[in-house]
């Protein structure tokens, strides 16, 4: 509490919490030093304290320091009339240049001149400082300044966490993935971390700008599987195509349900189909691997982020000239020449919605050109100085927080800050991207495609057991030899007929699972609903004795596992029988035997720490 210029002088003994210097000014402790040219905080009455702005040899107007009422620099007599208690000057005394009546003024002598007497000599013995007492209060009142200070710095960074935390848009993590299990802890309680990456390409609030109607929920333009190894030593990034055909699984979205598909469906329509909580449980169901958290971006997202990091350098393999078509038939009139490119805000959106300048112009040959982007992104964002000062930081938390949407266990800065740490704690040589194995879909052979058995399924129980795809550094006589990766059985399909019935409650399932065994060569047929009339739950696949191998093939082509197989009692039966439950289509099974160690053979996979080039068009 501040007194100002009250009576109580807040003198020692008197229970003053601020030791006596609740009257005292702290501009007044700023003196400028004249050897310097700097200011200097110093206690009233130290050292070169004088009136404000002084250096303490005196002020214009005033009497010399040390000297008496008629400036001769003669010591007065020491008067105890004038003084009765013997009071000394209070430290505004000394501060003001005023003169205290009981003794010689204390260090206010002039330069040069040598002090009086007995009371002379007492005033060279004060004046080597205050008394510590004094400087006890002193440093006090500092001190409870200083906490001040920090109290306040604090609340402002608390206020300003809560306001960042208030614009970070969330929902449900997924809307349903029962049947899907978790992942384990290793042997020191630490869990991998499954994260899904989600690039919405919805235009709502940008008309037709970029080639197509405005709608508001978006597709899954862009969606990637991030594996975390539970010990945080590598990583593994799964690019899913958006035209990969799934069944996308009943939704329940903030207590609205969004009914299953009626057969396969592309799987970028799942965010249409309840948001991202509906992405996330398709990639559960398709891929058997539980999403611990998901992060949604749009377009605007992207602009304003690579803007924040002072844009990706890019590799361009060739000059690019992506022009619009006619009709909204695509293009984005992406113009890059060739060799080494920095892509920032609309230049690096283009770039990542570019399809017909790279490759065949397919969505394959786009997700090339997107994980070259990623990995450079990876690159920058680990040696980006905004990353490494605080105007950077508060520039890129804004952007994040405005451009994205999270599921709610990560919707608090701190939390995306803990992620971020724990993502950089990977190296770039073993942080792998690629591309789930697929094959064309066979009723739309140019247009879709499917998970490619049993390729996928071998990748995604990689993952499962948290089996990094990248080597290690350990030298090759340390490292433990890989068990073989078990392989489907080798069976012609054309000897293999099967009848398929529908136990799912599905309309026209049997006839879309056998279409799709038709595709894959085998004999197959639609035989009509269960033969029991009933709706199974799961999905099992009857054969002939004698015929394993033939039924093993058979599983890798529908996506289910040998615990689907039974073997036939009767010894007339000759076909196989494919009953179709509400499973289907089935999380994919664990490999049989041991995990694979190594991933499936031609898939396409490159580390962060490689310089990708985009990829050329095909001539």
């Amino acid at each position: 509490m501040n007194r100002g210029n009250g009576p109580h002088r807040g003198t020692p003994g008197d229970n003053d919490p601020l030791g006596g210097m609740d009257d005292a000014d702290v501009a007044d402790m700023w003196v400028m030093n004249p050897d310097t040219g700097s200011f200097e905080l110093r206690a009233p009455g130290g050292p070169g304290a004088g009136p404000a702005g002084g250096s303490g040899s005196g002020s214009a107007g005033a009497p010399a320091a040390g000297s008496g009422s008629d400036g001769s620099g003669a010591a007065r007599p020491r008067s105890r009339a004038a003084n009765p208690e013997g009071r000394r000057p209070s430290a505004v005394d000394a501060a003001s240049g005023r003169e205290a009546d009981d003794g010689p003024p204390r260090r206010r002598e002039r330069a040069g001149s040598a002090p009086a007497g007995r009371a002379g000599a007492r005033s060279g013995a004060r004046s080597e400082g205050p008394p510590k007492s004094k400087v006890k209060k002193r440093l006090k009142w500092i001190a409870i300044s200083v906490v001040g200070l920090l109290v306040v710095l604090a609340g402002t960074a608390y206020g300003y966490k809560k306001y960042l935390d208030s614009k970070i848009s969330t929902t449900a993590k997924n809307a349903g993935s029962e049947g899907v299990p978790k992942a384990e802890e290793d042997a020191f309680g630490r869990k991998p971390l499954n994260i899904v990456l989600i690039g919405n390409d919805s235009r709502k609030g940008l008309g037709k700008k970029y080639g197509a109607a405005e709608h508001t929920e978006g597709l899954a333009d862009v969606t990637i599987l991030m594996h975390v190894s539970a010990d945080r030593s590598n990583a593994t990034l799964v690019s899913i195509p958006r035209d990969t055909m799934v069944q996308i699984p009943k939704c329940v979205v903030d207590g609205k349900t969004y009914p299953a598909s009626n057969g396969p469906q592309s799987f970028n329509e799942s965010l249409a189909n309840g948001g991202p909580p509906c992405t996330v449980s398709t990639v559960d169901k398709m891929l058997g691997v539980q999403v611990d958290h998901y992060i949604m971006i749009d377009f605007t997202g992207v602009k304003k982020m690579t803007d924040a990091v002072d844009g990706v350098d890019m590799c361009i393999s060739e000059p690019i000239n992506d022009p619009v078509l006619p009709n909204g038939q695509g293009g984005t009139d992406l113009k890059l020449g060739a060799g080494d490119q920095n892509l920032s805000g609309e230049t690096a959106l283009k770039f990542l919605r570019a399809r017909h300048a790279f490759g065949d112009g397919s969505d394959l040959a786009r997700i090339k050109a997107q994980k070259a982007f990623l990995m450079a992104l990876t690159r920058k964002l680990k040696s980006s100085a905004s990353l490494t000062n605080v105007e950077g930081m508060f520039k890129i938390a804004n952007i994040a927080v405005e451009s994205l949407t999270v599921d709610k266990g990560l919707g608090a800065v701190d939390k995306l800050i803990s992620l971020g740490n724990q993502l950089k704690k990977v190296p770039e040589k073993r942080m792998a991207f690629t591309t789930l194995p697929i094959e064309e879909y066979p009723p739309q052979p140019k247009a879709k495609v499917q998970p490619k058995q049993p390729e996928a399924n071998n990748l995604m129980a990689m993952l499962r057991n948290d089996t990094p795809v990248t080597k290690d550094d350990k030298p090759a006589g340390e490292q433990q030899p890989a068990p073989p990766t078990p392989e489907a059985p080798k069976v012609d399909p054309a000897t293999v007929k099967v009848d398929v019935r529908n136990g799912s409650g599905v309309n026209k399932r049997a006839n879309e699972v056998a279409a799709d065994l038709v595709g894959r060569k085998f004999v197959a047929v639609a035989s009509g609903n269960a033969r029991d009339g009933k709706i199974h739950p799961t999905s099992t696949i009857t054969y002939p004795k004698g015929r394993l191998d033939a039924a093993k093939a058979l599983a890798a082509a529908t996506g289910l596992g040998d615990g689907a197989l039974v073997e036939t009692t009767s010894t007339t039966l000759t076909r196989f029988e494919v009953l179709i439950g509400k499973d289907f289509p089935a999380t994919p099974p664990p490999v049989a035997g041991a995990p694979p160690s190594d991933p499936p053979k031609n898939i396409d996979l490159e580390t962060a720490d490689k310089n990708v080039c985009a990829p050329k068009k095909n001539k």
